[in-house]
């Protein structure tokens, strides 16, 4: 036992020191996983460490997808999301299905595989990894134009479902099972993990309002890893979609208002890298060297028949009927997100589960999936940042960070930006001349695409953007401060403050223009479509209050 402590210890630590030294090469980290697993498993000091108990191996890697997918729902911004999830979702279930149907054709006319056998391998590679995508734009703090980030974040946390439905339908037809219960089977899947999914999610809302205020610090987060867990755990066990409860819980929970969802998305992504090394490192694991000479000419052929013709066929198959601020989705953004379609962790569960049910299979499908997975993150990982800067997706005025749900709104954030506007009091003025607090700092300025070391004498200009930093008010459980933006259909929009009927205990602290200009709230200021609303909510009753 201590020396299994020892080994797994050691092999973590050199995965991350191994992946910062792989980022300096462009390359993602999650390639050096997979080739760690693979030497360390079975040349090694320690000896041959690999192991073929697909049980064991799916067991422990389905509760590790299960954490990822979670925190693909927690971590979604749902306002930020909001205008393109029709979109998203339906891309993501259209695309899914169609990935599965002209793979199996691939597979079954250029492999000769049986039909059956043909739609397990599609039905596995059909998911796409958002965890992947997002670890690669956030190492090279890339923020994307036309929402797309958003886009990916949803259609991958959301195709998981259908794809694990399709391979669980593979399976029963593999094991010769009697396909009138497939119906059935879709039914429960997706019935069961809905209901239990808002059900948990809505029963821990409502005890986190209630004792929410009173946990000690830490409980929250072990709450909400419990949650998951259960969300996930109860479904599964009632014969439905746990990931699909695991997904909707998470959503539900990481969009309302709980105590400290900042803390509690810094532990999640720890969690879901640790995630994603076991999966890929367990897989590494588990391929046998000695197969993959045979599995590298398929795995490459499927790799590029999904990249070139499987991933842009869904997508543009669903595009072109969406918009985008009322226009068609420009050919850029559905480039790119046909190259995004990386295959990633779930992939590898999805084998893992389809090869522990014991069917039998003509192909070496492991070695085969790990070849995909393999070429997909270290070619279309790697090129991915060089792809966006060619298609001009790349959004140089936006922070990378808000296009995920880090909660940089959320009062927890320390660095925030304003826009220099020609009518801003600190237009034209030195450094030294503005006014701020002592805890108050310009960090830098940001002018056109040159980036300066604040000094005293320093001029700003309309049109810089000045950064500052400032200490976090991370308050406690009894009180939230939020920023939102005012979109056209908003109910405060083009009101006056005096008129917007809040509630007692919310304060509106502070508005910024579209144009950067700050105003002071007031009873008779006007809310107007952009702007930029800061408030102040106590959201949970206090025992004892007034």
């Amino acid at each position: 036992m201590i020396a299994a402590l020892i080994i797994g210890s050691i092999i973590i630590v050199i995965c991350i020191a191994a992946s910062n030294f792989l980022h300096r090469f462009g390359m993602p980290a999650l390639i050096m996983f997979m080739l760690l697993g693979l030497v360390l498993g079975h040349y090694g000091p320690w000896g041959d460490l690999s192991f073929t108990d697909y049980h064991i191996a799916e067991t422990i890697c389905s509760i590790a997808l299960a954490f990822i997918i979670f925190y693909g729902g927690f971590g979604t911004n749902w306002k930020t999301a909001r205008p393109v999830v029709v979109e998203s979702v339906i891309f993501a279930i259209v695309g899914s299905l169609l990935t599965t149907a002209v793979v199996t054709l691939f597979a079954h006319f250029v492999f000769s595989l049986g039909w059956a056998e043909s739609f397990l391998i599609g039905a596995v590679i059909s998911n796409t990894d958002a965890a992947s995508v997002f670890s690669i734009l956030r190492t090279k703090k890339l923020s994307l134009k036309y929402n797309t980030a958003s886009v990916l974040e949803i259609e991958s946390g959301v195709n998981d479902m259908p794809s694990y439905i399709l391979t669980i339908i593979a399976i029963i037809i593999l094991q010769g099972q009697s396909i009138d219960s497939i119906p059935l089977v879709i039914v429960l899947q997706l019935v069961d993990g809905l209901v239990v999914g808002v059900v948990i999610a809505v029963a821990s809302m409502w005890i986190l309002k209630k004792v929410g205020a009173h946990l000690l610090e830490g409980m929250g987060l072990i709450f909400v890893l419990c949650v998951a867990m259960l969300s996930f755990a109860l479904a599964t066990e009632l014969g439905g979609n746990g990931y699909l409860a695991c997904y909707l819980c998470g959503i539900i929970l990481g969009n309302a208002k709980i105590p400290k969802r900042a803390h509690m998305v810094n532990f999640f992504e720890s969690i879901d890298w640790l995630a994603q090394i076991l999966i890929f490192f367990l897989m590494g694991l588990m391929v046998v060297p000695t197969d993959l000479p045979a599995a590298i000419i398929p795995g490459i052929l499927l790799s590029l028949f999904l990249l070139v013709i499987a991933r842009p066929l869904s997508v543009f198959t669903v595009f072109p009927f969406f918009k985008h601020n009322g226009r068609r989705n420009p050919l850029s953004k559905g480039l790119f997100i046909s190259w995004s379609g990386i295959r990633g962790a779930a992939s590898i569960v999805f084998v893992l589960i389809a090869l522990a049910s014991g069917v039998m299979l003509q192909s070496d499908l492991f070695s085969v999936i790990f070849i995909v997975t393999l070429f997909s993150i270290a070619v279309q990982g790697t090129l991915m940042p060089g792809v966006a800067q060619r298609l001009n997706m790349i959004d140089e005025e936006s922070d990378y960070k808000l296009s995920f749900n880090d909660y940089q709104e959320q009062s927890s954030r320390s660095f925030f930006k304003i826009n220099i506007s020609e009518s801003h009091p600190w237009a034209h003025q030195p450094i030294k001349n503005i006014s701020l607090g002592p805890s108050i700092l310009i960090v830098i300025i940001k002018r056109k695409r040159r980036t300066l070391t604040p000094r005293g004498d320093t001029i700003v200009l309309p049109g810089d953007i000045v950064v500052l930093s400032g200490e976090a008010f991370d308050g406690d459980a009894d009180t939230q401060i939020t920023t939102v933006t005012i979109e056209r259909n908003d109910p405060w929009a083009n009101k006056l403050i005096r008129d917007l009927a809040l509630p007692d205990d919310t304060l509106i602290v502070s508005i910024t223009r579209e144009d950067g200009t700050a105003v002071t709230p007031k009873g008779d200021t006007r809310v107007n479509t952009g702007d930029t609303i800061t408030y102040f909510t106590l959201d949970y009753e206090r025992e004892g209050a007034d």
